[in-house]
């Protein structure tokens, strides 16, 4: 069982006890009640989207500083060697921008980059104090995290 697995067994058992207080509450008219567990559920959702891209997160990186390396390391044309060396610090540094690191793995603009940066962005919003700025699913989002982390190795 992997990570996501993990995530998602553990997320839809809490998801599934918040669901049913929610729906007795409603049933019963307690708004208060079914306020209090629409917000748990709104606040799990983000806590495990949140989680689960930062093994995303650090798989990106895992697999782009393994790139570099290797391209900065056995590349012999010097401008084409610069180039990888000019990466190679902003990496060193941690300048390297989480997208470019995307773009090294999957060809940015098509589905898995586009994918990727809806979720960065949403990951960033909710890092931030903010909330979802557009439909979450998090079965959804686990079957993606799931895809993309064993797609994305090279």
């Amino acid at each position: 069982m992997n990570i996501f697995d993990e995530l998602g067994k553990i997320y839809n058992e809490i998801d599934n006890k918040y669901v049913t207080i929610l729906v007795q509450a409603r049933s019963l008219k307690h708004n208060k009640k079914e306020a209090e567990y629409y917000r748990k559920r709104l606040l799990n959702d983000q806590a495990y989207f949140l989680f689960m891209f930062t093994r995303l997160e650090g798989r990106i990186r895992e697999i782009s500083d393994n790139i570099i390396s290797d391209k900065t390391a056995k590349t012999k044309d010097w401008k084409t060697k610069w180039a990888w060396e000019v990466i190679q610090k902003q990496k060193s540094d941690d300048k390297l921008h989480f997208m470019n690191r995307v773009a090294l793995l999957t060809p940015k603009g098509q589905t898995d980059y586009n994918l990727i940066k809806q979720y960065y962005d949403q990951r960033n919003e909710i890092g931030h104090g903010g909330d979802f700025t557009i439909i979450i699913s998090i079965p959804t989002v686990i079957a993606d995290m799931k895809r993309l982390y064993s797609d994305l190795i090279r």
